[in-house]
C-alpha cells in the first residue's frame, strides 16, 4: 500500500465515521455532502477525492455493518471449545458490535431503500453468507448433541434479528451495560437453540 493509499484510507474512515453520525441524526436524505464536508472541516473537493457520490458513502456504511456481523461470527467459530461456547461467544461479539456501532447499524436498516440494485446484490450476498454460516454453526451443534432445533434456518434468522435490533432500544445511559446486554443475548441465544440449562 502506497502512502497516498494510506492517506486515502484514513480519509475514508473519517468520512464514514462522520457520515454515519449525520445519517443517523438527520437521515440520509436530510444530509448533504456539504454537511459531511463541514463536519470533517474540509472542503468538498477533498470529500469528492474519496467519494464520487453521497450514495457511495451509504453503500460503504451498509457493507461495514454487514461485515462486522460476519466478522463476529467467523471469529467466534475459530475459538477452541464446544459449539455452545462458539455460539455464546458469537452472541456477545455481535451484541458488542451492534452497540459500539449503533449509528451504523441504524443507518443500514433505516436507509436500505436508497441502495441501488447493483449494490443490493452484494449486500444480499453478504446477508446470505451470514445466515448460512450461522445456520452451519447451529447444525454443527445439533450434530454434536448440544442443540435441539426444529428449524435451523428459522432459528438462525431469529438470533440474527434479535441481536441486530438492539440498535433500536439501546441507550448509553440505560439500565443495562453493554456487557450485561451481551450476557443476556448469549443466554437467550442458547435457550433459542435448546442448549441444556446451565450451559450459558
Amino acid at each position: 500500500m502506497t502512502i497516498s493509499d494510506e492517506i486515502k484510507t484514513v480519509r475514508k474512515e473519517l468520512i464514514l465515521e462522520h457520515a454515519e453520525r449525520l445519517f443517523y441524526e438527520r437521515g440520509y436524505r436530510g444530509t448533504s455532502m456539504d454537511a459531511v464536508a463541514e463536519a470533517l472541516s474540509v472542503t468538498k473537493p477533498v470529500l469528492y477525492a474519496v467519494y464520487d457520490r453521497k450514495l457511495d458513502i451509504l453503500i460503504d456504511i451498509s457493507l461495514r455493518a454487514l461485515n462486522r456481523s460476519i466478522d463476529a461470527l467467523r471469529l467466534a467459530r475459530r475459538i477452541d471449545g464446544t459449539r455452545t461456547h462458539q455460539l455464546r461467544d458469537f452472541a456477545r461479539r455481535f451484541t458488542d458490535a451492534v452497540i459500539r456501532h449503533q449509528a451504523g447499524s441504524a443507518v443500514f436498516f433505516r436507509e436500505e431503500s436508497f441502495i441501488p440494485p447493483e449494490a443490493t446484490r452484494e449486500i444480499n450476498h453478504l446477508k446470505g453468507c451470514f445466515d448460512t454460516e450461522l445456520a452451519e454453526l447451529i447444525e454443527a451443534g445439533m450434530a454434536a448433541g448440544e442443540f435441539r432445533v426444529d428449524d435451523v434456518r428459522s432459528a438462525s434468522l431469529a438470533i440474527g434479528g434479535m441481536i441486530s435490533w438492539i440498535y433500536i432500544w439501546y441507550r448509553p445511559d440505560g439500565r443495562l451495560s453493554p456487557e450485561a446486554i451481551g450476557d443476556l443475548m448469549a443466554t437467550y441465544t442458547l435457550r433459542l437453540v435448546g442448549a441444556p440449562a446451565g450451559s450459558s
